[in-house]
């Protein structure tokens, strides 16, 4: 009686299905691919845009031209050099050779000095406001996202230097093209201005922050390039291993759906923590701004990635054997196997056999690409994918083109056919 007990139960589905390696390795990959998938994402995006010089000038490059960051920049500039001159003083001197008297110098000079520093400040804010300083902000950007790969190599050089305990953004070619237009706007004595180097510095992170941020940067930077190609990889094996694919796909695509809406939802939190540290300073507008610009690019990343969730969470749908599912891809196969018809070909008797793998590295190569590179979220991605899904339907009319009388049968199970199974 136990024997047969034993016997029934090694045989139950179930009781097999529960104990398949298989599964088991399928559901392990499957959780570790959507564990991994927001950090690989945010890693992605740091890596890219800061160490992409294209990508970081197309990031930063903007900003130059915001009004919130041109006002900041001409208030520091305006500040770091008018500290540097005693106005009121250098006036009443001038004052004290003309006219008699010091009660009549002192009356004038504070006017006069505040007047001075005015047309300053209305010489910086029309130096901001023009290509000189656009062009100017390029290059010091240019020369500092060099300078920030070669501090994280360990060899410091450009305006990106080490200053005791603190990484620092040198800003002196800035500030001496303010001093050259100050100049030629008639305030001749800003060429004697000598602004100390601290005043001309702008602290971007502390030692200890460089320190993990090198150790990241080695360990990462090798597998940063591909590390969405390797879990888009881990999502297709977890699926090729699971008993129901098309049940696995579509949770793969909310699991890259939600890890979307989670990394958004960082973003505004990031914000938020942003706006509140700046708040009340000058840097309050501009900060924002900045965060919002750079992040740009990783904000267009999540909604692809939305985008790419949908598309699983459809393709199982559509692989799978609800009715509706049956419907929609039944008139679908229809439709293509009426094409294919009129073609007159009869290449389907050489690919049908093959279609399952022909249809996988379709998909492989599509995701190997628009992961692998920066096309995730950008025009050429749309463009790279509408080229793909071209080429997916020319190959299932290669497949289902035949003109002999012995295919029917495998043209009408092809009909029904359910993508992923085995």
């Amino acid at each position: 009686m136990s024997n047969g007990a034993t016997e029934q139960y090694q045989r139950s589905p179930v009781t097999r299905d529960r104990v398949r390696p298989r599964t088991i390795f399928s559901i392990i990959v499957f959780v570790l691919a959507t564990v991994l998938t927001p950090l690989s994402v945010a890693g992605h995006w740091a890596h890219s845009t800061i160490v992409d010089a294209e990508r970081y000038i197309e990031t930063i490059g903007p900003i130059g031209a915001s009004p919130e960051v041109q006002s900041v920049f001409a208030e520091v500039v305006t500040d770091a050099i008018v500290e540097q001159v005693n106005t009121e003083s250098l006036v009443g001197d001038f004052l004290g050779g003309i006219l008699p008297g010091n009660e009549i110098t002192d009356r004038l000079a504070g006017p006069i000095a505040t007047g001075i520093n005015g047309l300053i400040g209305t010489a910086v804010d029309t130096f901001v406001t023009s290509d000189a300083f656009t062009r100017a902000w390029l290059e010091l950007n240019k020369a500092a996202q060099k300078g920030f790969i070669a501090i994280l190599q360990k060899e410091p050089s450009g305006p990106i230097e080490l200053q005791g305990d603190d990484v620092v953004l040198n800003l002196d070619s800035v500030i001496a093209l303010a001093q050259e237009k100050l100049v030629e706007s008639g305030i001749s004595f800003a060429a004697n201005i000598t602004v100390p180097a601290t005043d001309k510095q702008f602290v971007l992170m502390s030692a200890p922050a460089l320190a993990q941020a090198r150790t990241f940067y080695a360990f990462s930077a090798p597998i940063l390039s591909w590390v969405m190609v390797l879990i888009a990889a881990m999502f297709i094996l977890a699926i090729l291993l699971a008993r129901r694919r098309a049940r696995t796909t579509v949770a793969a695509g909310i699991a890259v759906i939600g890890s979307a809406f989670a990394l958004y939802a960082a973003t505004v939190l990031g914000e938020g923590v942003v706006t509140n540290q700046f708040k009340g300073s000058i840097f309050e507008d501009s900060a924002v701004v900045v965060y919002q610009s750079f992040l740009s690019y990783l904000v267009s990343g999540l909604q692809a990635l939305l985008a790419l969730g949908i598309i699983l969470v459809l393709g199982g749908w559509l692989a799978g054997r609800t009715n509706s599912a049956h419907y929609v891809r039944g008139h679908f196969t229809r439709g293509l196997n009426e094409i294919a018809d009129r073609t007159g070909w009869d290449t389907g008797s050489r690919f049908a056999p093959y279609a399952p793998i022909i249809r996988w590295a379709v998909v492989v190569i599509w995701l190997a690409v628009l992961l692998s590179g920066n096309y995730l979220g950008s025009f050429s991605g749309i463009l790279f994918t509408l080229f793909m899904a071209g080429i997916w339907t020319g190959l299932e009319i290669l497949i289902r083109a035949r003109t002999t009388i012995e295919v029917v049968v495998l043209e009408q199970n092809l009909e029904t056919e359910v993508p992923d199974q085995a």
